[in-house]
């Protein structure tokens, strides 16, 4: 069995999407709270690096769900959290490294620690459980192996 183009996408864009609206949010509230919304505007909305990770994210995550095979369930969340949690520190450190930044490693590191604090990665990992449930899945033809199977090969 493998996940359709169609189901890997929409996977793909529900849990990106919705785990960065969920960290945006979050971060709304407290720097409300703070006084200082201004800063969350640049670093959420006018940032390009992050629809640089939103579209990195959902092709990633694209990807990742229909090269793998979509069974075991519980399997789905650690890949995709994993891949997702990737994706998040090499755009962090990109972002970090292309405005000079010196330890880009570490910067990347702390935006992890905020995306935690921020609910934007549990997020992540629970609408990657909940939408492993839902992937529309086709049968492959017998004889034919699985896409991760082709690639294993090579």
């Amino acid at each position: 069995m493998t996940v359709t183009w169609r189901g890997a996408l929409s996977y793909a864009l529900t849990v990106t999407v919705l785990s960065w609206l969920t960290g945006a949010v979050v971060d709304l509230a407290w720097q409300a709270v703070g006084g200082s919304v201004g800063t969350w505007v640049t670093t959420w909305l006018r940032d390009p690096w992050s629809a640089v990770f939103l579209v990195a994210a959902a092709v990633t995550l694209t990807m990742t769900r229909r090269l793998t095979d979509p069974l075991p369930m519980w399997r789905v969340p650690l890949i995709d959290g994993s891949a997702y949690l990737a994706v998040l520190l090499v755009c962090a450190g990109l972002s970090s490294w292309t405005a000079g930044d010196e330890a880009p490693a570490d910067s990347a590191f702390v935006v992890a620690i905020l995306a935690l604090f921020t609910l934007q990665l549990p997020a992540a990992w629970l609408l990657s459980a909940w939408r492993a449930r839902h992937l529309e899945t086709v049968l492959t033809r017998a004889g034919a192996d699985s896409p991760s199977a082709r690639l294993t090969e090579r």
